[in-house]
């Protein structure tokens, strides 16, 4: 299904970057206090736009009033794009939260899986290269993520996000071109893939230590590791960061909402209102 008929009302921006507005009825909506007014998504890899609609709709339900800011994550600009080229794609969105910087939004940043996070770090990076200040979130959610520095993980991750009937062949390509991403940097004393991710996230000048995040993850996740995520969240308090931890206990990767939707939506109002 396209993301036109799966995702009514978005409006593409870039080949990765689409933007919902609320329609002026749903906009005059009185919000609880600490609701955004804009939310920006960080898809995981390759999230098909009918599992996409799933958030975006209790979004719309939730905070009626928001407007989403969508960014899809694609294998190929993760592995075979450079920084540049990615951060220059997302100069749309950056113009969405300059604007809505200028009306004072408070703004959700909502980003899952390794895919996800690379799309929220990349935009981070974008941000303080116009703006020369950390990404303005009022708060961040990590759902499924960061991962672990894992070269076997991460080939894994892009295995799993291929069509069932071609993962044959992506494990041919993962393999070919993740050895070198991951074995590479380090014959260089330099940070993996993932390793940069999970470093941007605790970058003060990406990220700012005042803005809360809560980690959303789950024991049975196999393939972001509980203990990648706990690691990070550890890591992050040790910056400075104020970050909490809400752990599910049987949910898959990026299905933690599935498990109990009431405690997942119920962690996000509650970092919206920390």
């Amino acid at each position: 299904m396209s993301l036109e008929k799966a995702l009514p009302g978005f409006t593409r921006l870039a080949p990765n970057a689409s933007l919902y507005r609320p329609d002026a009825q749903s906009a005059a909506i009185d919000s609880k206090d600490a609701a955004p007014q804009t939310i920006v998504f960080c898809a995981w890899f390759r999230a098909l736009p009918k599992h996409i609609a799933k958030y975006t709709a209790a979004y719309q339900a939730r905070y009626p009033a928001a407007q989403i800011l969508l960014i899809q994550s694609y294998v190929a600009d993760m592995i075979f794009s450079s920084h540049t080229a990615q951060r220059k794609q997302l100069r749309p969105a950056v113009d969405v939260l300059k604007a809505a910087q200028a009306d004072g939004h408070r703004i959700l940043l909502h980003i899952f899986s390794n895919g996800g996070t690379n799309s929220g770090v990349q935009l981070a990076h974008a941000w303080r290269d116009a703006m020369q200040s950390p990404l303005p979130a009022t708060a961040v959610a990590l759902d499924s993520c960061p991962g672990a520095t894992s070269i076997r993980l991460a080939a894994d991750a892009v295995v799993k996000s291929a069509p069932k009937n071609h993962q044959w062949w992506f494990v041919v390509v993962a393999w070919t071109v993740f050895i070198p991403l991951f074995v590479i940097p380090s014959l260089w004393g330099s940070p993996n893939l993932v390793a940069w991710l999970r470093d941007g996230l605790n970058e003060e000048s990406l990220f700012s230590r005042k803005v809360p995040r809560v980690y959303l993850y789950s024991k049975a996740d196999r393939m972001v590791p509980w203990s990648a995520v706990q690691d990070h969240c550890a890591s992050a308090h040790n910056e400075g960061y104020k970050a909490n931890m809400v752990r599910f206990r049987a949910s898959p990767h990026v299905a933690h909402v599935n498990e109990d939707k009431e405690r997942y939506w119920g962690a996000v109002d509650s970092v919206l209102q920390s």
